[in-house]
């Protein structure tokens, strides 16, 4: 490795027998690192959170990959981990990552986002699909709020979330202005939605198991509720009664 020193791109897409990332610590000036599609990678070598320059970390696709070394990598903006279906913890941040801006995590078995995910401080746009059930261990709350306090896009699809879930990180991201929430599990809208005076947009589209509506946002223009079978009837009419109040509003209630 030592003959690469000054590589800066190394791409090892679709390398359908490579079993494992080996030590890249004379490496020291990459800056994009892929192995997306590696369908048979199982273990990733500690070195790869160690790059001090690495912008960009791509590992989707790698089905068989269960775990991923913590991370100290200051400068990098994409961390691609979607449809590792055997990845089941997200990965310990080991400083603060300013420059990672945008989360997406897309079918993988992930069921806890770690105490660490407090270093990705300017977080603008969380996106989590078909994740099963996904929750926070017992954080500072103070904390996560600074931290989430950037989320202005939140995306939630088909995820089994409780209610709980649910209604702690909508305390936290206060000034998300566009809420996804389609197809996924939980109950009850809360009523902090109510405190979210910058949401614009909120789509419950598919939410099949969706009761109760507790709480509008004061400032909202858009509102998707089509197949909500379960809305209870008080809900059915706060929400009718706001219909006027947007620029659109999208409600299917029956079959």
């Amino acid at each position: 490795m030592q003959k690469f020193n000054y590589m800066k791109v190394l791409t090892l897409n679709r390398c359908q027998y490579l079993t494992q990332i080996p030590d890249v610590s004379g490496l020291p000036n990459l800056e994009k690192l892929s192995f997306r599609f590696c369908e048979n990678l199982i273990t990733i070598h500690n070195s790869v959170g160690f790059l001090k320059r690495l912008e960009i970390l791509d590992a989707g696709f790698c089905i068989k990959l269960q775990s991923f070394p913590p991370l100290q990598l200051p400068c990098l903006k994409k961390l691609e981990l979607a449809m590792c279906k055997s990845l089941k913890s997200f990965p310990e941040l080991l400083c603060k990552m300013t420059n990672l801006k945008d989360i997406w995590l897309r079918q993988t078995f992930i069921g806890e986002l770690p105490f660490s995910f407090q270093n990705l401080s300017q977080l603008g746009r969380l996106q989590i699909y078909q994740c099963g059930m996904l929750r926070f261990p017992k954080h500072n709350d103070k904390m996560n709020s600074m931290v989430f306090s950037n989320v202005n896009h939140l995306r939630i699809e088909k995820c089994n979330i409780s209610d709980e879930f649910l209604r702690i990180l909508l305390m936290w991201c206060v000034n998300v202005d566009n809420l996804v929430l389609s197809e996924s599990n939980f109950k009850i809208l809360p009523e902090c939605l109510s405190e979210c005076h910058l949401l614009k947009h909120i789509s419950v589209d598919g939410c099949k198991f969706l009761e109760e509506i507790r709480g509008f946002p004061p400032n909202l223009e858009g509102f998707h509720a089509k197949e909500c079978y379960s809305l209870s009837s008080s809900s059915r009419r706060m929400l009718l009664s706001q219909v006027c109040l947007l620029f659109y509003c999208a409600v299917v209630f029956d079959r």
